[in-house]
């Protein structure tokens, strides 16, 4: 299967109203099972606390929830799909099954067991998303620092082992109930980098060091355990990661916590994005957002 089906599916677009420029991209993948038209009808769901936007002269200040649509509209959403994959387990007891999934496990409950199976599909997929990357960031004039990688479930696991190999830093990363495939048998970044052996990818760890990064994991999460989520934030550390922020919620099972979440991740792109922009802090490289 080749990183070609990806890109047949994609890209299902939200880009900028027309009298907004062009300043970012998000890409957002989704978690194993699911396709991107529901799973945009669940993130466009999820809303912030009530905020009051600037009202205009005598009019009433209605508070209003805010989606990352809304919160952040000079931004274009890109949601790949994931093709679909043979679920091995199935198949070993005579069932033919097929999900849509980056990369295939064998066992839920125990995701260290038979691990090798998921390097296949992970190296197809980070190929993948790493070219989607690449084709935004020109499209921003080659700021990767204005590119955010997001990921929820298997789609987190996905983008973390994407930004493992990445060339080149990139302006946050979000991570939502996920953990990292590979993390108990692969103690240095230069080993989980092996385990993919892919080309093109740098040598230390620049990328880790340079991308702010934002964890966000519900303690009641009954399929990816907390305890992996944690886990996750530990090997970053491990690797060199300095911007991290991890916000632990009681409950909110395996998706995203609201209103909080969304809070969360306003607070944290205002912070590490659009505070640069407003700032002047941000002009590395020139950019037409025409």
């Amino acid at each position: 299967m080749s990183s070609q089906i990806l890109t047949t599916v994609f890209p299902p677009l939200k880009t900028p109203h027309y009298h907004h420029p062009h300043t970012h991209t998000l890409i957002f993948l989704h978690g194993r099972g699911d396709k991107v038209p529901s799973f945009l009808s669940g993130l466009s769901a999820w809303e912030s606390s009530p905020t009051t936007p600037p009202a205009s002269p005598g009019s009433e200040q209605n508070p209003a929830a805010l989606t990352l649509r809304t919160a952040f509209p000079t931004f274009r959403l890109v949601f790949p799909q994931a093709p679909l994959r043979t679920v091995a387990a199935a198949a070993a007891s005579g069932e033919k099954l097929e999900w849509n999934q980056w990369f295939d496990v064998w066992n839920t409950n125990d995701f260290s067991d038979r691990e090798e199976l998921q390097a296949e599909g992970l190296k197809e997929s980070v190929s993948a998303i790493r070219e989607i990357i690449k084709k935004e960031a020109e499209a921003l004039g080659g700021r990767y620092d204005r590119i955010v990688l997001a990921g929820i479930s298997m789609g987190g696991a996905t983008s973390i082992h994407t930004l493992f190999n990445l060339e080149k830093p990139i302006g946050a990363f979000l991570g939502f109930c996920c953990r990292c495939p590979f993390a108990g048998s692969r103690k240095t970044l230069e080993e989980m980098r092996a385990v993919l052996g892919l080309p093109g990818t740098p040598q230390g760890n620049e990328v880790l060091r340079k991308t702010p990064i934002l964890l966000e994991h519900c303690v009641d999460d009954p399929l990816v355990r907390i305890e992996s989520g944690r886990g996750l934030r530990e090997v970053l550390f491990s690797f060199g990661v300095e911007k991290l922020e991890w916000k632990e919620y009681e409950r909110g099972g395996h998706w995203f916590k609201a209103p909080e979440g969304m809070d969360d991740v306003i607070a944290f792109l205002q912070k590490h994005l659009l505070e640069k922009v407003e700032s002047g802090n941000d002009d590395d490289v020139d950019m037409d957002i025409s």
